[in-house]
Parts: C-alpha cells; sequence; structure tokens
C-alpha cells in the first residue's frame, strides 16, 4: 500500500479473511463476476470464485437484489475498501479437500480467470488455485491472454505454497508454478548453494518484494533484504525487466523450489556487522516479519530470527498472537549462522524464570510444542519447557483424552502438560498433556469395574514398568490412563511389538490403580461383558439414542452410546457442523441424536443412523464430492421445454460418481441451493416438468437413457428411486463406485460417436482425458478390465 494512502484506509474495518457473510448482489462485472454490498462494504466475487454449472453464468444464477449466504473473505483491500468473497472456498469438503494438497504436488488444473496482475486463476479439482504472472512460463512479452483461454486444461503444475503464512492459510488457495516443474529445473536448483552470488532478472513485484529470474530459477527478495532509502518502496525502485547484480543466496527451498536472496546481505558493513555479534550477548530489536513461528528482527542492521519456541511461554496465547511487526523485542544470541549471515535469537533463554527453580513432580507447566503430530496419525511429539534447553518426547497414550482420538498439534503451539518424572537435576523427563486436560481426573473415575472399552489402542510396553514387561504384560491406551494385559490374550508372542502402536482391542476392565493411574483390563473377557453392556442399555432396532463422537475414518464414525459402547454410522451422515467447514476431527466429543438400524449380538456391532430424516440432513450438507444436485432430467425449469442439456447433467453426474473412488448421490428435482425445482407455471417438481405420468414411468425413461449411454453393467452399481422432500417427490440415484471405468456415449446432443470420461470432483463433474485420463484409470482400476457398456 502506498504510504498516502494509509490514512486514507484508517476508518477501513473489513471483514477478516475466513469470516463467511451474506452479501446483496448489487452490480454484475465485466469480468463475468459479482459486486455485492456486504454490511455497506463493497464486495466482489470473481468469475473464478463462482459456483456455477456448466454454461451458466452469473446473470442466469443471480439477481440483482438478492442476498447470497455463505461468502467467504479470501481477501481485504485497504487503499480500493473492499472486500474479495468467494462462493467456493466454503463449500462443503473443500477444506478437508485443501488439507490433503502438499507442497510439492504436481496437478492439473482448469483456466477459470485472468488475474489483474497478468496471472490466472484455475480449478485444480474443486479447489481455487492461482499462479502469479511470474510463474507464467510465458513467451517474450507474451501475456497470459495469449498464452490461454478460459476453460483450459493446464497440466504439470507444481504446488509451491499451500498455507505457508497466517493470511494465506485463512484464504483457502493453493498457489501454482508453471515453471518449477519444468525439465531441468530440479538439477538447477541443486547445483545453487548457500553463499552463492548471483544476478537475478526482476519478474515481478509485489507486497514490497521482488521475485526474480536467476538463470531460470525462482528467487524472492524479501522487502527487508534490498538496501532501499528511508521510506522508499521497491515498486519506485525498481521495474520489472531489470536485472539485478550482486545478490547473495541465504537459503535454498528444495520443498517449494526456490532460492533466497539479499541485497542487504553483501554489502561490506552487514558482514562487518555481523562480525561484532557475539554468542551470548543480549540484544534488542525492531520485529520486521511474522510469519506463524517465525520472528524476523532486525538487528542493527543485521537480520535476525526468532522462533516461537525460542519465545517466553505464555499460558492460552500463541507467539503469533503476542508479537506484531515493529515491536521491540529483546534477547539472547544463542547462534551465528555465518554461512546464511545470519543470528538467531532467544527470548526464552534472557526471561527471568529461564531455569527457574526445579519443578515439582505433578506440577502443571506449559510446554511449547516442537514437532507435529500428523492428520490422524498416532505418533509422540516433542514439547519444550522453561525448566530445560532440551525438548521432552511426550508418547501418543500421553496426548489422548479420549479413546481412539488422534492427537493433533501445530509447531509452536503452547500446552499445557503434567510433570510426571524428574532427572537427579529437577528437569522433567517424562509429560503427560492428557492428564492436564479438564475433565480428566472424571474420565479416569469413570473406568470403573466392568467397564467396556471396545477401541483400545496397543501402544508401546515402555509405558509399564519393567516387571511388568518381565511378566509378559502389554499396554493399551483406555483413554485417560494405561491399561495392562496378558500379550496372550491379544494372540501375540511376548515382545513381538509391531513398529507402529496403531492395532485396537476389544477390552474390559477388571481393576483401577488410581494412585499409580494404570488399569488392569482382559480381551479375553470382553465378549461377555459386552452383551452384557447392551442388554442394560436396551439396545434394538429402531431405538432412539445419543452418541459422542469417538472417533473416524474416511468412511466411518464411531459413536459411544454409553459405557464405552460403539456404534457405526457412515461418516458423511454427520450434519453441519457450527461453524459451517469445521473439520470432522475437530468435532470429536459432540453429541447427536441417533436411531439404531442394527445389532448384532454375535459379531459385537452396532450400527445407527442420525436422528434427523435422512433426505433433509443429506440435502442439507449441501453439494459436495458424493452429492449432486439436478433441477430435471429432460427439461428446462425456465422454460418447459426440451433440454438435451439437463439430460447431459444428469448422465456425466452418474458416470462421474462411478468412475469416483467412493460413489456418490444424484438428487433430481432440487435446485443447487437445496430447493425443490419449480418450473414456468408454477409446477412443483421434476416429475410434472418433465411431464411424466407417472414416478414409474420416470424411473423406465431414466433406465433406458443409462442403457443406451452408459450401458446395462452399471445397473449392479445403482439405486434408483424418489423419495419425499418438502411436499414433493425427488428423484434419488445411489451410485457406488463401479469396478471398471465408465465411458459416456453420446455428447451433450445425445446423438454424437463420441465416447466420455468423467470423474467426480469435490465441487464438480469434469472430463478427464490424455495422459491425466491414463493415470487416473491406472490408480483406480488397476487390475479390472473395461466393462462392455
Amino acid at each position: 500500500m502506498r504510504p498516502d494512502a494509509v490514512a486514507a484506509s484508517a476508518t477501513f474495518m473489513p471483514h477478516q479473511i475466513g469470516d463467511v457473510v451474506s452479501a446483496t448482489v448489487t452490480d454484475f462485472r465485466d469480468d463475468g463476476g459479482l459486486s455485492l454490498d456486504v454490511d455497506g462494504l463493497v464486495g466482489i466475487v470473481p468469475l473464478g470464485e463462482l459456483n456455477l454449472a456448466d454454461s451458466e453464468s452469473a446473470q442466469d444464477r443471480y439477481a440483482i437484489g438478492e442476498t447470497i449466504e455463505g461468502l467467504f473473505v479470501w481477501g481485504s483491500d485497504h487503499e480500493f475498501r473492499l472486500l474479495a468473497l468467494s462462493a467456493k472456498r466454503n463449500a462443503p469438503g473443500y477444506v478437508d479437500a485443501l488439507q490433503r494438497r502438499t507442497v510439492g504436488d504436481v496437478v492439473e488444473a482448469t483456466v477459470t480467470d485472468f488475474q489483474d496482475n497478468g496471472g490466472i486463476t484455475l480449478d485444480v479439482d474443486g479447489l481455487v488455485g492461482g499462479v502469479p504472472p511470474w510463474e507464467l512460463a510465458l513467451a517474450d512479452r507474451e501475456s497470459a491472454q495469449e498464452r490461454y483461454t478460459i476453460g483450459e486444461r493446464i497440466d504439470g503444475l507444481f504446488v509451491w505454497q499451500v498455507n505457508r503464512d497466517e493470511v494465506d492459510r485463512n484464504a483457502r488457495v493453493l498457489f501454482l508454478s508453471a515453471k518449477r516443474d519444468e525439465p531441468g529445473y530440479v538439477e538447477s536448483l541443486q547445483q545453487r548453494t548457500v553463499g552463492d552470488i548471483v544476478s537475478g532478472t526482476i519478474t515481478g513485484i509485489a507486497d514490497n518484494s521482488l521475485w526474480l529470474d536467476v538463470n531460470g530459477l525462482v528467487g524472492l527478495v524479501l522487502p527487508w533484504e534490498l538496501d532501499l532509502a528511508e521510506g522508499e518502496s521497491a515498486q519506485e525502485r525498481y521495474t520489472v525487466g531489470e536485472t539485478i547484480e550482486g545478490l547473495f543466496v541465504w537459503g535454498v527451498n528444495h520443498e517449494t523450489r526456490e532460492i533466497y536472496s539479499s541485497l542487504k546481505r553483501n554489502t561490506p558493513g552487514y558482514v562487518e556487522a555481523l562480525q561484532r555479534r557475539t554468542i551470548g550477548e543480549v540484544v534488542s530489536g525492531k520485529i520486521i516479519e511474522r510469519v506463524l513461528d517465525v520472528l524476523t528482527v532486525d538487528v542493527d542492521g543485521v537480520v535476525g530470527v526468532t522462533l516461537a519456541s525460542e519465545l517466553p511461554l505464555e499460558a492460552e496465547r500463541l507467539p503469533q498472537q503476542r508479537y506484531s511487526v515493529d515491536d521491540t523485542i529483546a534477547a539472547r544470541v544463542w547462534m551465528i549462522d555465518p554461512m546464511s549471515r545470519t543470528i538467531f535469537l532467544s527470548a526464552r533463554r534472557h526471561a527471568a524464570d529461564f531455569r527457574a527453580e526445579p519443578v515439582a513432580q505433578g506440577a502443571i507447566i506449559d510446554a511449547v510444542v516442537q514437532g507435529t503430530t500428523p492428520r490422524g496419525v498416532r505418533m509422540p511429539i516433542r514439547v519444550l519447557t522453561t525448566y530445560s534447553d532440551s525438548s521432552v518426547e511426550i508418547p501418543p497414550h500421553a496426548l489422548s483424552l479420549s479413546v481412539g482420538m488422534p492427537p493433533r498439534f501445530e509447531d509452536n503451539q503452547v500446552i499445557r502438560v503434567v510433570v510426571v518424572e524428574l532427572d537427579d537435576a529437577g528437569r522433567p523427563t517424562r509429560l503427560s498433556h492428557q492428564q492436564a486436560l479438564d475433565g480428566w481426573e472424571t474420565e479416569m473415575r469413570q473406568l470403573l469395574h466392568n467397564t467396556v472399552v471396545p477401541n483400545a489402542r496397543l501402544v508401546p510396553p515402555d509405558a509399564l514398568s519393567d516387571a511388568e514387561r518381565r511378566a509378559g504384560a502389554a499396554a493399551v491406551d483406555l483413554g485417560p490412563i494405561i491399561g495392562v494385559v496378558p500379550e496372550e490374550e491379544l494372540n501375540r508372542e511376548t515382545g513381538q511389538h509391531i513398529a507402529t502402536y496403531n492395532e485396537t482391542y476389544r477390552v474390559v476392565v477388571k481393576s483401577v490403580d488410581y494412585e499409580r493411574r494404570i488399569a488392569v483390563v482382559s480381551h479375553e473377557q470382553y465378549e461377555e461383558r459386552w452383551r452384557a453392556v447392551a442388554a442394560q442399555l436396551e439396545l434394538d432396532a429402531g431405538a432412539e439414542v445419543e452418541g459422542e463422537l469417538r472417533d473416524f475414518d474416511r468412511e466411518t464414525a464411531l459413536l459411544d452410546l454409553g459405557s464405552g459402547l460403539l456404534a457405526q454410522m457412515p461418516a458423511r451422515e454427520l450434519p453441519d457442523s457450527d461453524p459451517p467447514g469445521k473439520a470432522v476431527f475437530d468435532r470429536i466429543g459432540e453429541h447427536f441424536p441417533l436411531r439404531i438400524t442394527t445389532i448384532n449380538r454375535d459379531t459385537q456391532t452396532v450400527h445407527v443412523e442420525h436422528g434427523e430424516q435422512p433426505i433433509v440432513r443429506l440435502i442439507k450438507q449441501g453439494e459436495s464430492e458424493r452429492l449432486e444436485f439436478k433441477a430435471t432430467l429432460r427439461r428446462s425449469p425456465r422454460t418447459g421445454e426440451e433440454d438435451k442439456g439437463a439430460t447431459f447433467g444428469v448422465m456425466k453426474s452418474i458416470v462421474g460418481f462411478l468412475n469416483s473412488w467412493d460413489g456418490g448421490t444424484l438428487l433430481v428435482g432440487i435446485d443447487d441451493k437445496g430447493i425443490p425445482t419449480t418450473g414456468p407455471n408454477d409446477e412443483l417438481g421434476t416429475l410434472a416438468i418433465d411431464r411424466y405420468t407417472s414416478e414409474d414411468e420416470m424411473i423406465r425413461a431414466l433406465k433406458d437413457l443409462i442403457r443406451r449411454r452408459i450401458g446395462a453393467s452399471v445397473f449392479k452399481w445403482l439405486t434408483i428411486f424418489f423419495t419425499d422432500f418438502r411436499n414433493t417427490r425427488i428423484l434419488r440415484v445411489d451410485c457406488e463406485p463401479a469396478d471398471s471405468e465408465v465411458w459416456l456415449k453420446g455428447g451433450k446432443s445425445g446423438t454424437s460417436n463420441q465416447e466420455e470420461f468423467f470423474l467426480r470432483t469435490p465441487a464438480a463433474t469434469d472430463p478427464l482425458d490424455g495422459r491425466e485420463l491414463v493415470n487416473y484409470i491406472q490408480r483406480r482400476f488397476p487390475t479390472s478390465p473395461s466393462e462392455d457398456n
């Protein structure tokens, strides 16, 4: 932002990035998007951020004065006082799909829009992706509009940023590059080392930083690495196309495939100032950048780095909540790196309470997480406390409070822990996170004699005493405490432990030692106790119960019905979260009304469904990777005339679900907002608009279309029926994932000779072809021959 724009925007108080808002349509933009009013502020939704059907325009979908709910705030411009909004980034399943993407992925994407800065916006299997202009592989003076077209598919795009900093994490976007996966790029990058002096040509200027082409490699010069005059900006000093000499390489990032360089670190004065710094001295400096767990500090012209783990520990507030750009921080120099010409600072080691008096066993203290746990994987983490300058490992069974709940922490997150053991010097050597949690004592006390635990996970034997290990005992995680069980009951040889302790066993509690915080359990007695608990709770098919979400995987949610009795429910049946888009993982502990569908006392399994009417609950979820809405089968709801596009949409949706990994459900008779379809003469429902005399006739017509355009062999994977919804009837098609690839014949007209392969993605049903098609079929159908359809 220009300096003169700061005062002008001081009173502009936009919504925060990540907010979900409603807005009123005020105009249609020249780029195909929308202009809106957001509580008196100007908002825009670019074309690439709208959830539109194939060939549908914003004018087809929206009207001036219409209010749109659920718009996601992904950007704000203080200078022009407007908010950037998205109808895509708050769609069901979007966050989970984004979390599956990682830096280093190479993807294909479809061009959806051209950015004002010369880049392009894309759809990456339903996710929003962007390629800045300096990441496009363009010929000299060639523009993105000259090289690409809306709807064009681009392959070989390298993901170089996913949620890297606070703003981008909340904005839910992928940053892509057409350069970083080119042949020879990686080899060229490997030849670069810290300390190189290079030259580079400026390819882009953004946020006061320079993007460079360094002999074909992507380079970045951050604002404080430029040798600028007081108040001078990068835009005022440099121009795109200019070549800069004498750049010092202080970092090579092989993960993101970029190099970091500096003009400042190659000046004689900088080197002399660095040489004057000594390890152990106390310095002060101004924070010049804060990105999640890293603070960059200017110490009298020398670049210093402070990790959040080196900041004073403070309960309930993360480091990024305690420090801001331009704050002054006092710290101790604990390392000097002459290769990168950087000093590393520690405010924690300078704090008055560092290495305070020895902590007492059983005390609750603060710790900083040093190593993250991958999503859904039970692994130890390392933490740092004020009582030691070395980290302590906390095993999985000391992290989780509830049975089967995988721990999830962020690097440099401050957590509460209990000191379990100390060394001779009084430093903590064994810590427990779960024992510091509210409710831990209560949950431990609920592990009474005969309590059933159907999902106890095996953990490493170091959770037990030496005597217990010598006696041939195994350790299982009961949630609040550890259970001891003879290894022979687990059908295992003594000492034969697996590398990853994720096996689960059904056990019953025999006794609990609350002082030692350990229980004796039996696997052999589980079956008898399970039947007793089931009888006590009077569980029968159709019974209405309440369940607490305790664990989940991609397909199944496990809910505790009481006394540790777990029931299974398809994960997709969980109702909408509050706030919208909350990951299932973060919903563990929520309670839901349930209805028992089946109970098998021989296999000790219970299946449930959500207590709300299934079709209402399903439609409330909104369109997703496993659910799609279509207004009609063969006629336009606006005119009542025959619409081959409507038929084509139904056909490709069925094919897309059959070809997907998980299948899905198609509902015909509701619009994409979940409202029953109304025709031009106020007819309600697809049956009336499509002019069928009965439901049987419409089902026969759909089956005939499937037989002619897809093939009769797919009926074994389809279930087609009508169901009630809001005073009308809608057609439901449940599609199981096919065993072999399925093709759609006839094209949009229904008469062509072409065959197309479609795949359902989080927000659309898209065609696949070329290398992408071959790769997908090889992964999805590795051994099955094509069906003769």
